[in-house]
Order: structure tokens, then C-alpha cells, then sequence
């Protein structure tokens, strides 16, 4: 009985994952333009696998996904946002944490995961 809880869950993330994937591809909200001031800018750790998708939510939207090989970069107006980057179906040891966005900054971030943990490792550039 737990394991059906657990797979009916796991096929419930995968779908809210893809469904809001797909949504933020087709409307890009202005908000997130590349009119904004701030860059924001993440890859993965060379040690993570190949096979570890990562899924970005920003201001509670979801703002994309990226996999390794490829760096996630998104533009963002000056002031507070919010950053909640996790895999999918590990939920609960997702990374959430406020970012200051400053006109003219780049922020750049290596994400590495833990068996417990995703981490935005702050980094000083992005290849």
C-alpha cells in the first residue's frame, strides 16, 4: 500500500514538473525578460550526473529546467526574488532561498546535489 502511495506520488511530481515545463516555454511572462537588470546564471556540478534533471521556480513560477552540459541563465528585474531549484520527485530537499537582484549583476551558481540536499554553490563565473 506504501509503495502505491509512493509511485501514485511520484507520477503526480512528474506530471506537475512537465505540465509547468511546457507552460513556461509557450509564455514567457514579461516579468522575466531579457529586459531586466540582474542575470542570473546556473550549471551543474561536474561531479552530478548526467541524468539529474533540475527544475527552477522563481517568485513561485516555474522559470524553466536544465540538465547537465547545459547552463540555465535567466534575467532578472532589480530587487528581492525568491529561487526554489529541485529534482524531480525529491521535493522535499529542494533548495529555496531569496536573491537580491542588483542592475548590472551577474549572479552565478554551481548546483550540487547531496543524497539529502540540492545546493546553489555560489561561484565567481560561468563558462
Amino acid at each position: 500500500m506504501k509503495s502505491l502511495k509512493f509511485v501514485v506520488l511520484l507520477l503526480a511530481a512528474g506530471a506537475f514538473f512537465f505540465a509547468g515545463a511546457s507552460e513556461s516555454v509557450a509564455g514567457q511572462s514579461e516579468y522575466y525578460s531579457r529586459r531586466g537588470n540582474g542575470l542570473l546564471r546556473m550549471k551543474h556540478s561536474p561531479v552530478l550526473g548526467i541524468n539529474v534533471p533540475i527544475a527552477v521556480w522563481i517568485d513561485g513560477q516555474m522559470a524553466g529546467a536544465f540538465a547537465k552540459g547545459h547552463v540555465y541563465e535567466r534575467s532578472l528585474s532589480p530587487g528581492r526574488h525568491y529561487v526554489y531549484a529541485s529534482r524531480p520527485g525529491r521535493i522535499f530537499d529542494s533548495y529555496y532561498g531569496a536573491l537580491d537582484v542588483q542592475p548590472g549583476q551577474t549572479y552565478s551558481f554551481v548546483v550540487k546535489c547531496t543524497v539529502n540536499r540540492v545546493i546553489l554553490q555560489p561561484v565567481g563565473r560561468i563558462d
